[in-house]
């Protein structure tokens, strides 16, 4: 499997509105629910509105064919992270998938996917 690096940091972020340029930036993620609302971005864009921060996460995403239709691809991928004791946050758009890891991980969870035949470029 092909996975593709983005060579950024990313923060989770909880905040009481979402507008403006924030959304118009590449890399920004947001979630909507009854009780919150989340942001997942650039940690050089998040906006001052956040109630809570994480930062330090790294992100890659499969860069094949990722379509509805092939099955397992997540698992595959979220088994290997797993067994380095490592959490991990997927994202789905309608093209791909993105993974993040925390940071200080990350290293040692693309090793791990590599030596399990995955390909970073």
């Amino acid at each position: 499997m092909v996975l593709q690096m983005i060579p950024y940091e990313f923060s989770i972020c909880k905040v009481e509105d979402i507008s403006g340029e924030i959304l118009r930036q590449e890399y920004t993620f947001t979630a909507s629910t009854d009780s919150e609302l989340s942001l997942i971005c650039r940690t050089s864009a998040v906006p001052q509105n956040v109630t809570i921060v994480e930062n330090g996460w790294k992100c890659f995403r499969i860069a094949e064919d990722a379509a509805f239709e092939k099955y397992g691809m997540i698992a595959f991928l979220t088994k290997i992270i797993a067994d380095q004791k490592t959490g991990v946050l997927v994202i789905a758009t309608y093209d791909t998938d993105y993974l993040l890891v925390k940071e200080e991980k990350f290293q040692e969870v693309s090793n791990a996917l590599t030596e399990n035949g995955c390909r970073f470029i």
